[in-house]
């Protein structure tokens, strides 16, 4: 430091050395900026990263402010490609704070801070950055919006988002095809669909033929229940021959369809099978059915539905198109579409209607005595046992018999039914030889179920009193837990079969879907059981000794009981009103 003595030559040289001084300073930021940039491998390499080292020492004793703020961002520049972010924003900050460069160099510096910010999920900081860059005096850029309504985006703020794009039109900003589609997207996810409208038709004219717009701005006319607009969009784009998916054709036809156009719809959705643009399956040929039945086109809705019952064995449209062609009196055809209906086993739901369909085609082809056993099936559960009888009356037929009473023996058959072939041959599994080789029993395999279930301590009257009340109470907590009813009620007891009958039961109801437990009630999933069946009937008492009978024969036989015993309860009465269960022992 000099003072008024010191001499003006002596200044001059002191002022000359300081400003040599910091040349070598920005030559030396220069030069360590090439090392930095140009010298990725080896030696060279290795003296880059020194030069750094150097570079972040020495920052801090750095007085002009220019070279600091150059340093700065050189060094954030290299930690952001070296991915170290936490050094990265300090020597931003540090390059900010001295205020050494321009205007447009520290808005650029803002925009890489805030990226930054981003790539490390500091949502709020990379806004603050972004809104710092904007308010500098200059003519902000379509990418500062961008990406200040992106880090809102993140942050689930849906109305900034909104706010910053349309900063974009109010400025008079022009985005170019990629920006556009970058707002585009960010303006859809925050709901704002009459901004997406703008930019689609604006894309549609700078790019015709990118499908993905055609499809957008159909999507977007849907999302604010725009069907007839988005339904002239895709009639277009269709005219236009722009490429459509699978599910945008069924889309299309379903707008149609909508429109009071059914005829068009079932058109649309039959040559797109034809031509192989959607697949030719169940749920599309179901829903052809659908759109030929409003078109009322019967020989082509009967079609399709035959076509969705082979490819589907679905039962309901089985029945569905046996219904069809009753009303059109093709008695050969429906009871085909029935012998195909029953070829497997079906959901108990089914056997009642399935029952009384299958003998209408029998009756209608002379078959009564067949006819009069299928009657007799569907008076034997609920759901179609009315309709049964008044055909049973209509054509006169004899009561059914005791054994007849007892349990459905047909071609229809379901749970806990005998499969019967239409010529009268009973299926059943093939019996296993016992001990005593006069003596069969008849043996299946039930299948795996999911059960929904709770635990009982009472004897079997008791609970037989309370189980229909508790099937209610079960029914609804399966539902409201995610699952449904698929199939009757059961009453499970395991271990040794005491003396005097089980008092610890298991009520329980076969489920689908994801049902969760629920209270008192659980879930397990049994495998597959073994086990000999009979029919019973009667009061609670008379069940239980019932079911001590029929395990003794087993024993006797020489069958060895696994120790599970399952009671299915279905909806059926006999001729008196009695209640009618299966009863199943495991055996090994």
């Amino acid at each position: 430091m000099w003072t008024e003595t010191t001499p003006t030559s002596c200044r001059y040289l002191c002022c000359l050395f300081a400003g040599m001084l910091l040349v070598s300073s920005v030559a030396l930021a220069q030069q360590y900026r090439s090392k930095i940039l140009i010298t990725p491998e080896g030696e060279l390499s290795k003296g880059a990263s020194l030069s750094t080292e150097e570079l972040e020492k020495q920052i801090g004793s750095i007085q002009d402010a220019y070279g600091k703020s150059s340093a700065g961002r050189h060094l954030a520049r290299h930690y952001v490609e070296q991915k170290q972010y936490d050094k990265a924003i300090e020597f931003y900050r540090t390059a900010l704070a001295a205020q050494g460069l321009s205007d447009v160099a520290n808005r650029e510096m803002l925009r890489e801070l805030a990226q930054v910010y981003l790539l490390q999920k500091d949502y709020s900081a990379a806004a603050g950055v972004l809104q710092q860059a904007l308010n500098i005096d200059l003519v902000p850029e379509v990418t500062d919006f961008l990406l200040l309504a992106q880090a809102h985006y993140r942050m689930k703020q849906y109305v900034q988002v909104v706010a910053a794009l349309d900063q974009i039109a109010t400025l008079g900003l022009v985005m170019n095809p990629r920006q556009m589609h970058q707002a585009l997207a960010l303006y859809y996810q925050a709901g704002a669909y009459a901004q997406c409208e703008d930019l689609l038709r604006r894309l549609l004219q700078l790019e015709p033929d990118n499908a993905d717009n055609w499809h957008q701005l159909a999507s977007v006319y849907l999302q604010q229940n725009k069907k007839r607009q988005a339904l002239d969009e895709l009639t277009l784009a269709r005219e236009k021959r722009v490429p459509f998916s699978a599910d945008q054709l069924v889309l299309l036809a379903d707008l149609q369809a909508f429109h009071k156009n059914p005829y068009g719809a079932a058109e649309l959705l039959q040559q797109a099978m034809d031509q192989q643009e959607i697949p030719g399956d169940a749920t599309n040929y179901r829903k052809l059915f659908e759109y030929w039945f409003l078109a009322r086109e019967e020989q082509k809705m009967q079609a399709a539905l035959s076509r969705a019952a082979q490819l589907s064995g679905d039962t309901e449209l089985y029945l569905y198109l046996a219904q069809l062609q009753m009303e059109q009196r093709a008695w050969q055809a429906m009871h085909q579409t029935m012998l195909a209906a029953c070829a497997e086993q079906l959901a108990d739901r089914y056997v009642g209607r399935a029952n009384v369909l299958l003998g209408i085609s029998q009756l209608k082809l002379g078959d009564a005595v067949n006819a009069r056993r299928s009657f007799i099936n569907a008076t034997l559960i609920a759901g179609a046992n009315t309709q049964a009888a008044q055909w049973l009356e209509f054509m006169g037929a004899e009561p059914a018999t005791r054994k007849e009473s007892r349990r459905i023996v047909g071609v229809c058959y379901g749970s806990i039914d005998k499969q019967q072939a239409e010529d009268g041959t009973l299926i059943v599994d093939a019996p296993e030889a016992a001990a005593d080789p006069g003596v069969e029993f008849q043996i299946k395999t039930v299948p795996s179920l999911r059960l929904f279930y709770a635990s009982y301590e009472m004897p079997l009257a008791e609970l037989a009193a309370q189980a229909k009340s508790q099937v209610v109470r079960m029914g609804v907590s399966l539902v409201k837990s995610g699952g449904s009813v698929d199939g009757p009620v059961q009453l499970i007891s395991q271990g040794d079969l005491p003396a005097q009958g089980d008092s610890t039961w298991q009520l329980a109801l076969p489920s689908s879907g994801s049902p969760r437990a629920s209270g008192r009630f659980r879930v397990r999933t049994t495998e597959a059981f073994k086990c000999a069946y009979t029919a019973l009937q009667g009061a609670g008492p008379e069940l239980a000794e019932q079911a001590l009978a029929f395990a003794g024969a087993l024993q006797e036989a020489g069958y060895s009981l696994s120790g599970e015993r399952r009671l299915v309860l279905p909806s059926r009465e006999n001729g008196s009103g009695t209640i009618i269960v299966e009863l199943q022992i495991g055996i090994q």
